[in-house]
């Protein structure tokens, strides 16, 4: 499939939920591309990284149902956030290496 002139949906994406607007337009007519998704999977990326707003997905790959679609169906937790007490305890490099007489 091709992406070249293929007319896109307008898709809302709101708290992880997605819901289209109605809205068609062209692909070239499409301004800034961030909003841009060649997929399903490429728009729930995108939606987890930029947020809620409008993307636009060729309108082939958004289902033909009326109902809202869920795009994101987990929260992520950041690495970060994890306690460092629960992660496995690393040895130090110097008692790990066998010494060499």
């Amino acid at each position: 499939m091709t992406l070249v002139n293929s007319l896109c949906a307008e898709i809302t994406i709101y708290q992880g939920v997605g819901e289209q607007t109605g809205a068609f337009v062209e692909r070239s007519a499409i301004r800034g591309k961030k909003g841009l998704c060649k997929s399903m999977r490429d728009l729930a990326i995108k939606s987890r990284v930029l947020g809620d707003g409008y993307y636009y997905i060729p309108i082939e790959l958004w289902p033909d149902t009326k109902e809202p679609v869920i795009v994101h169906k987990h929260d992520w937790t950041v690495i970060g956030s994890i306690p460092r007490t629960s992660r496995a305890a690393r040895k130090p490099l110097a008692e790990s290496r066998p010494e060499s007489a």
